[in-house]
């Protein structure tokens, strides 16, 4: 009576909490005390067998699952190409290739060093119309210059005479001429007219090389 009186004494001082629902705030599973003991003993076994391993039975790469993804990638790759290439078109070497590649190439570069280059021969005329016609080319320089040269050397002759008179009078000392004169008695000798035009026409007309070289 005394707790039923109690009861009824906080219910009517707080009413709202009276008028909420009464349930047992903690649960647990359905069948949690039957299965208890059971738990409890596989619980114990697995902490001895811990004890008895020292470290995890499995063990995974590092990086393992980093990478599992582009390994899944890869393989599903490699399996698309294997379906893709027919079969009987893989790519093979003859028996023994790998262990005889070295000998093979050490025999191949040696033949080689010693075998001697032959020169290389390059012919000058490839064909006998480029002869000819060479030849032809070379004729005509030819004949061209000798013909020049002796166009040019009579006057180169005559100009050489010319140089040599002129260099023959400016030698001549006029000493020399006075007393060739007084040896001989030659006396000047009054030009008439006639010989006055004939000299300045001469003069007017002809150079001083050209009077020299007809004395």
């Amino acid at each position: 009576m005394d707790n039923q009186e109690e009861n009824n004494d906080w219910k009517k001082e707080a009413p709202i909490l009276a008028g909420l629902s009464v349930h047992h705030p903690f649960s647990v599973p359905e069948g949690y005390f039957e299965e208890l003991p059971l738990r409890i003993s596989n619980a114990v076994y697995l902490e001895k067998i811990k004890t008895k391993v020292a470290e995890s039975g499995f063990t995974t790469p590092i990086n393992y699952f980093n990478e599992l993804r582009e390994d899944i990638n890869a393989a599903l790759l490699k399996e698309k190409i294997k379906a893709a290439v027919p079969e009987g078109h893989d790519y093979a070497v003859p028996a023994n290739y790998f262990e005889q590649l070295q000998s093979n190439i050490l025999s191949k570069t040696i033949y080689e060093a010693k075998t001697p280059q032959s020169p290389r021969v390059v012919r000058l005329w490839h064909s006998k119309l480029l002869k000819y016609a060479s030849a032809a080319c070379f004729m005509i320089m030819s004949a061209t210059g000798v013909y020049f040269y002796q166009q040019h050397k009579p006057a180169q002759k005559l100009a050489y005479n010319e140089l040599a008179t002129e260099q023959i009078l400016y030698d001549i000392d006029e000493d020399v001429i006075i007393d060739h004169i007084k040896d001989n008695d030659l006396q000047q000798a009054k030009p008439a007219a006639k010989d006055v035009a004939l000299e300045n026409y001469i003069l007017s007309n002809y150079s001083q090389n050209e009077i020299a070289s007809n004395l």
